[in-house]
């Protein structure tokens, strides 16, 4: 953890922004200061030695202390200073923070690379996308974080020596229920380290709870730095935007589809939304039924009364059916006055018979006049033992019902 100290940062103090004292934490320059306390801006006069311009006056307690007040709760500054090299750079990053109701300011200092240009575009086009960067060593569990973000979103702290610790701390305060589980699997050391093993880069993304904003979704990516020493660089961006609008398209897309697998008469699937639940049952060897359901004498209904009574009809008749089943079963009806039901976790066909002859008992109280008597024939199969796929199984319970009108309707057929 040292060794990253003094690589990163030339000091890290903690300011009590109220007594305007300073706890040195961290410093190359001034070994001796650290673990003592003095006055915050007398400690600043000790950069007036080398730091050019007026930056420095930003830093005075009672500036800091108004920034706080006004709800600024992070800032960077940066200061050029005159080095044997010749002009070379420092930046001081202010984190403010309330601590048993005493405000509080960590302040890093560390000097900027020695391409100053570079360093700016690299600020200007890499940072500006990225909530943080984060310096991680793996062998000793630590981490230092090297750049972040200024727009609020909720960050874990700028230095820790116990990082396996801290992230799961940071996802039960901040990341979404969902993606706990996730986040805290896919952050442990070992799992970085066994995806970094085989992969240039281990990465995911994560609902991130950002009061200002609402839902934010962002990407974290782990790349080695220095492999043989597990020193490994952690960044994370964020993809609101793009996995909103990618969540748009799906949502867009699950409703053609449902749409598509939907009949537009009676609002219950169609023979589409019907193949698609009876090739799930398949597809997971579940035990189920299939009933086909026909009814009877309903070409007199519009020959006699007109269609619009022939959709009323319909439209009560997958009403009955829907009501006459539970939840976890389907109802769909494929054309014309032709009905499918799907029975799930079905036993025997014993089971079966009862559920269908119910069917049948309620159609025929669905009679729109005393000269028209409505029923319905049906054929059942079970899709464990009967056939290996929708059409076999919807031809059978189609023939099933066929058996059922010729030996005198209102009736169901099981073989």
């Amino acid at each position: 953890m040292q060794k990253i100290l003094d690589h990163l940062f030339y000091s890290i103090l903690r300011v009590d922004l109220e007594r305007g004292r300073v706890h040195v934490m961290h410093s190359v320059d001034q070994k001796n200061s650290v673990g003592t306390e003095r006055e915050w801006d007398e400690y600043l006069n000790w950069y007036k030695q080398i730091v050019t311009g007026d930056a420095l006056e930003s830093l005075r307690s009672d500036k800091l202390l108004e920034r706080y007040r006004l709800g600024q709760s992070s800032f960077s500054t940066e200061m050029p200073f005159q080095s044997v090299r010749g002009r070379e750079w420092i930046t001081m990053d202010v984190y403010m923070e309330e601590e048993a109701g005493v405000p509080y300011a960590t302040v890093t200092i560390r000097k900027s690379t020695e391409d100053h240009l570079l360093k700016r575009i690299i600020e200007l086009y890499v940072y500006s996308i990225c909530d943080y960067f984060i310096y991680l060593d793996a062998k000793n569990n630590s981490y230092a974080m090297f750049s972040h973000s200024m727009d609020g979103t909720p960050l874990p702290p700028a230095i820790c020596d116990d990082y396996e610790t801290e992230i799961v701390k940071y996802a039960m305060d901040y990341v979404y229920p969902e993606d706990r589980e996730k986040v805290i699997r896919e952050m442990r050391l070992q799992r970085v380290i066994e995806q970094l093993e085989t992969k240039k880069v281990h990465s995911f993304s994560c609902g991130i709870i950002d009061e200002a904003r609402g839902y934010t979704r962002k990407r974290l990516e782990y790349r080695y730095y220095d492999k043989e020493n597990q020193m490994i660089l952690l960044s994370r961006t964020d993809v609101t935007d793009a996995y909103m609008e990618e969540k748009e398209k799906q949502d867009k897309l699950e409703d053609a589809l449902e749409q598509a697998r939907t009949d537009a008469l009676t609002g219950m699937l169609n023979r589409q939304g019907m193949e698609h639940e009876v090739k799930m049952c398949l597809d997971k060897d579940e035990k189920a039924a299939l009933l086909f359901v026909d009814l009877d004498n309903f070409k007199n209904v519009n020959d006699t009364m007109g269609h619009i009574e022939g959709d009323h009809l319909l439209r009560e008749t997958a009403d009955t059916l829907k009501n006459q089943v539970r939840g976890s079963d389907r109802v769909a009806r494929i054309g014309g006055d032709e009905f499918l039901v799907l029975l799930r976790g079905i036993r025997s066909m014993e089971e079966v018979k009862v559920c269908a002859d119910r069917i049948c008992r309620m159609v025929t109280e669905l009679s729109p006049s005393s000269n028209l008597q409505i029923s319905c024939s049906i054929g059942a199969v079970m899709t464990f033992e009967e056939g290996s796929s929708y059409e076999e199984l919807v031809n059978m319970a189609d023939q099933r019902a066929y058996s059922a009108k010729n030996r005198g309707k209102n009736q169901v057929c099981c073989e």
